[in-house]
């Protein structure tokens, strides 16, 4: 096998994209600042990661503290956000211990990172389609061709719920299926496994074997009213206690960003991760201290805000056509 360097130097396409890579970045910058958001720094090394029960965390060796590679900036961010800045983002490297050996995942990848103060998820809806298309202009493109489909980001994206997308694709009530045992009973009935599955467990397996392959066939999609559980650190929607104001989109069949408004309240906050931490320990993961300085600085009040983390790789395969992450990122594992 030939070295990564040598590819590099070898090879003008990948070498091309590498270039690419670079005036994104720069683009991304220059959206934001036209946006008048200002950009911050924040550690990758932290004491109390986000305990997400869906993302792995590396530890690593220290004889004074456990002390882990951080898989998101959130919480730094949102405490700059009680400090009094608004309207921030950053772009920073981010590590996820996985064992996915696919085209769209890295062990250690690049993230972007942006808060709109006095923001919800709507507002976040429109920042990302104006982002790309800030993007496609910047790069001076017509049109966008991803593995030989156009993607049309000019058009108005789809925008559907949740709701509305199980009931479509799959003929299912997701008022009903959030009652665990009509979860249970349904996916019985669709022959999928339930013994010893979570409620999220048996979401996803009709989410990911019947709603999501239909999704994928718009080419510029966002998804958007999250069903409570599924929250994670999004505020419920005032009028459906069922709902979380939560949005995802994506773009030819790639999911790029997950997006909330954010939530405020700090003893709701403090649960969740808790409730996290137990499925951790379900799941046999890495268990570790809740961020207290987190809940602290919650507790001393922060704004309305929406916010979001794009996987800024995948929005580089998207633009320069590549198959397999690793084209973006050629040294990375």
């Amino acid at each position: 096998m030939r070295p990564i360097w040598e590819k590099l130097k070898n090879d003008p396409l990948l070498r091309e994209k590498i270039y690419t890579k670079a005036k994104i970045l720069k683009l991304i910058r220059e959206f934001f600042d036209k946006e008048g958001f200002l950009e911050v720094d924040s550690p990758t090394l932290v004491t109390s990661p986000d305990p997400s029960p869906f993302n792995e965390v590396y530890e690593i060796k220290d004889q004074e503290q456990r002390i882990f590679l951080t898989p998101s900036p959130e919480f730094l961010l949102k405490k700059m956000l009680v400090a009094g800045f608004e309207n921030i983002f950053q772009i920073t490297k981010a590590y996820r211990d996985q064992n996915e050996q696919d085209p769209l995942h890295l062990k250690e990848f690049n993230i972007l990172e942006w808060y709109r103060t006095g923001g919800n998820y709507k507002n976040l809806m429109d920042d990302c389609e104006n982002l790309v298309r800030f993007i496609k202009n910047g790069l001076k493109k017509d049109r966008i061709f991803y593995q030989g489909e156009e993607v049309d980001v000019n058009s108005p994206w789809l925008r559907i719920s949740c709701k509305e997308a199980f009931k479509k694709y799959a003929g299912v009530d997701l008022d009903e299926f959030l009652d665990p045992k009509k979860a249970e009973q349904i996916c019985q009935k669709k022959g999928y496994l339930t013994e010893n599955s979570s409620w999220e467990e048996l979401y996803h397996q009709i989410f990911l074997n019947e709603v999501e392959k239909e999704l994928l066939k718009s080419p510029a999609l966002i998804l958007y009213d999250y069903p409570a559980p599924l929250a994670a650190l999004s505020k419920i929607k005032e009028k459906d206690k069922k709902y979380a104001e939560r949005m995802e989109f994506y773009l030819a069949g790639i999911e790029l960003g997950n997006g909330y408004s954010e939530l405020t309240d700090w003893k709701e906050q403090e649960k969740r991760l808790r409730s996290d931490l137990e499925e951790r320990k379900r799941k046999k993961m890495k268990v570790f201290e809740p961020d207290r300085d987190f809940i602290e600085a919650l507790k001393e009040g922060m704004s309305e805000t929406s916010g979001i983390a794009v996987g800024i790789d995948r929005l580089i395969m998207l633009f320069t056509d590549s198959k397999d992450i690793r084209e973006t990122n050629p040294f990375c594992l």
